[in-house]
């Protein structure tokens, strides 16, 4: 449902896992026990926003099945208003009439009047459900994915420059190329994002991980010029 605030979580995996992540990633200066426990807090929070962009997804999801509940009452009570006075398609009454018909059959109904009655009383709860569902997506769609804000992966840009920072931190550089040959991503930038891309947010395969650091850091590189300029 719509989201508010900012998401904070515990990552599945404790400081512990992370300093023996770190130590795998060959660091030119040792990582002390302050760094890690920043570092697991502001993973926390990016895991936060990648789980406020599932919950926006899901409003979407939810949106969508307001307004085809919405059209298919609309339908549905253009179709059976064919029984009620006013001019209306041949198909509509035809439709109508013939639902009236079958309903009249049903245990508990007394007659065709009755029928009728029934489809009546049945279209206009319909049209005001209707209504209520187009109000409830309008509801949604103030709050939700459709809203201006970051792009869905741009809490990808967090987590990689909380590697530059890492990387900066350790003494290390944070390598980033394409190989001629595979052409595949790699340089310790990627191996850093995927020993700490956790259960959490991990991208579907190597190659996506190498696409959402490039993305990233471009946009990156792209405000630090900005930051800039404005100064």
């Amino acid at each position: 449902m719509p989201t508010s605030g900012a998401w904070i979580v515990s990552p599945v995996r404790d400081e512990d896992a992370l300093r023996r992540a770190l130590s795998d990633l060959r660091l030119a200066r040792p990582v002390g026990p302050a760094t890690i426990h920043d570092t697991y807090l502001k993973l926390g929070q990016i895991i936060g926003q990648w789980m406020s962009v599932q919950q926006q997804l899901e409003v979407s999801t939810v949106a969508g099945s307001l307004l085809s509940t919405a059209g298919s009452l609309n339908s549905a009570s253009v179709i059976l208003g064919g029984i009620e006075t006013g001019i209306h398609k041949d198909l509509e009454i035809a439709v109508a009439s013939r639902i009236a018909q079958y309903l009249a059959l049903e245990p508990g109904v007394q007659s065709l009047v009755e029928a009728q009655e029934l489809i009546s009383s049945f279209r206009q709860q319909a049209l005001r459900i209707a209504h209520v569902c187009m109000v409830a997506r309008a509801d949604l769609a103030e709050d939700g994915p459709q809203r201006r804000g970051r792009p869905a992966l741009e809490w990808y840009d967090d987590f990689t420059a909380l590697l530059l920072d890492l990387a900066d931190h350790a003494g290390v550089e944070p390598t980033f190329y394409k190989d001629r040959t595979s052409g595949q991503r790699t340089g310790w930038l990627v191996e850093a994002a995927q020993a700490l891309e956790w259960e959490e947010m991990r991208s579907p395969s190597a190659e996506a991980c190498g696409k959402r650091l490039e993305r990233s850091r471009r946009r990156l590189q792209d405000r630090h010029r900005q930051k800039f300029r404005v100064r």
